[in-house]
């Protein structure tokens, strides 16, 4: 088998089970039903993939009574449930459990010293390094300019386009300046 079917077949691997539920385009699947016809070891794999399937909906179609089905449910919670003792204490050797204690303890001081370094050092505060412009959070600059140019339209309605037309240009490229003043490029 050369390097590019392997590749090939490694693909149809990973889309085998898109191929069985239908999940593929029209043309895709056409591709791999091609290429099954020609490959042994991609049809013989989907083969026994739909082996197993089939024994699977066998098997799984059981009716279970609900008081079954709900016991079942509640020990897999019972098994996953996190339990918090068991993750500050876990099992092991007293060596493993004095590791990890040892471990907790170097966090829990490391943590408790950034704070204490950070509660008690002068550091600028960056939200009032930033100028005003920039956080102009209300909008008003922005309000004013929509407003002149909502003006200026309703002037526009009066037959005066040449003039208009020059303002608005002029007002555009003012616009464009400030932007450019204020992008972070």
């Amino acid at each position: 088998m050369s390097n590019d079917e392997n590749m090939i077949c490694k693909e149809f691997e990973r889309e085998v089970y898109l191929y069985l539920d239908n999940n593929l385009s029209t043309d895709r699947k056409e591709y791999w039903k091609q290429h099954m016809a020609d490959c042994k070891i991609c049809s013989s794999l989907i083969s026994e993939i739909e082996i197993v399937l089939d024994q699977a909906r066998e098997e799984l179609t059981e009716n279970l009574p609900d008081a079954k089905f709900e016991t079942m449910i509640e020990n897999a919670v019972q098994k996953k449930r996190f339990k918090i003792a068991e993750w500050f204490f876990p099992h092991g050797t007293v060596k493993e459990k004095f590791a990890f204690s040892l471990k907790l303890a170097v966090v829990g001081i490391l943590a408790t010293i950034a704070v204490i370094i950070s509660l008690t050092t002068n550091q600028p505060n960056t939200v009032k390094t930033i100028s005003n412009e920039l956080l102009d959070w209300e909008g008003k600059k922005v309000i004013t300019q929509i407003n002149e140019i909502k003006n200026t339209i309703n002037l526009i309605h009066e037959d005066e386009w040449d003039k208009q037309i020059m303002i608005l240009n002029n007002k555009m490229q003012s616009l464009e300046k400030n932007a450019d003043k204020y992008s972070f490029n």
